[in-house]
């Protein structure tokens, strides 16, 4: 009696355990459905206050009230974001651990050494959004369009001076292949400061020419006649200055912009990945936080895990190679 009662619950066992391997949809769902139970960590790799902050609090916001998920900011500055993703790439992969990489994820690699593979250490989950950039000189510059800049900068050896808000930055990256790809790497010389606020005041004051800079950074100044826009590296032309042409209008190759994303540790179970990515896109898609992006300068995307795994790829792959044959190096 007691042998068959014992062999009655090994059977039950093992047909419980085949049903959950046969129905692997239903582990699935149940992993997904039990996540968010505790305060789930954002790790955002600046300071407070700044663009990619700004972009990180204005989604946590949002999951926490559409998909009752507890989003904790945490501020890991320092390094070019190295110290946050380095924080992520060796969290455990539960999805309680998450990275808000922004551009320079693909860039500093190159720049620096760093403690982690950028692409075989985190789990891609979405690209949350872009900030295209704006091409803008000092008024005293005589061009009025970007094929007269060109011609400018070809016709008198450093005779301008290009300002760059932070080494390794996207507006440094853009500036750089701006005038690799237009010929004019003599005529343009970079000028480094110490953030986007010293930046702006040496091209206000016609210390520097020209900048690549954010929408939101230059709009007033551009709104005052105190700049002149000539291009933007969105892929299509902007809202607010809708007479303005994109580089890929131009003819000129650069589709640099910063932008902001979601990653987790390597081996993130997919269940959870796929979770976040479709609570993420629902929420980029309320008009209010599309409005409240916008005033960021930002645009929203919500691609796939797969789409956003693609272009860390390939930004890796291009920069790779870019970035070395500029002679880029920043020491750390």
């Amino acid at each position: 009696m007691r042998r068959r009662r014992m062999q009655n619950r090994i059977a039950l066992g093992i047909f419980v355990g085949a049903a959950f391997i046969s129905h692997p949809a239903m582990v699935n769902a149940q992993e997904a459905g039990a996540y968010g139970s505790r305060p789930i960590r954002l790790i955002v790799p600046v300071a407070p206050g700044g663009s990619t902050d700004i972009v990180a609090r204005i989604l946590a916001g949002g999951l926490t009230e559409s998909a009752d998920l507890r989003i904790v900011v945490d501020n890991r500055p320092g390094a070019g974001g190295v110290i946050g993703s380095e924080t992520v790439a060796r969290a455990t992969p539960d999805g309680y651990t998450l990275l808000f990489p922004y551009a320079s994820f693909t860039t500093t690699p190159f720049l620096s050494d760093v403690p982690y593979d950028a692409y075989r250490d985190f789990s891609p989950v979405t690209q949350v959004a872009v900030s295209p950039l704006v091409l803008v000189v000092h008024p005293s510059l005589p061009v009025s369009n970007m094929k007269d800049l060109i011609a400018l900068a070809k016709s008198k050896p450093k005779g301008i001076n290009a300002g760059i808000a932070t080494p390794g930055s996207a507006g440094h990256l853009a500036t750089e292949l701006f005038k690799l790809r237009t010929g004019t790497t003599d005529g343009i010389v970079s000028v480094i400061y110490k953030g986007g606020a010293p930046t702006q005041v040496a091209l206000l004051s016609g210390e520097v020419q020209l900048i690549f800079a954010s929408v939101p950074s230059s709009m007033a100044h551009i709104k005052a006649g105190k700049l002149k826009i000539l291009g933007t590296s969105a892929n299509k032309r902007l809202a607010s200055f809708p007479d303005v042409p994109t580089f890929a209008e131009l003819g000129v190759p650069v589709d640099t912009a910063p932008w902001q994303g979601i990653v987790g540790p390597a081996k993130m179970p997919r269940p959870i990945v796929i979770r976040l990515y479709q609570e993420v896109a629902k929420v980029l898609k309320r008009p209010d936080i599309v409005e409240r992006l916008a005033a960021t300068g930002s645009e929203p995307i919500g691609s796939t895990p797969e789409e956003f795994s693609a272009k860390i790829k390939r930004e890796l792959q291009e920069f790779g190679k870019v970035i070395p044959a500029l002679g880029l190096r920043i020491a750390r």
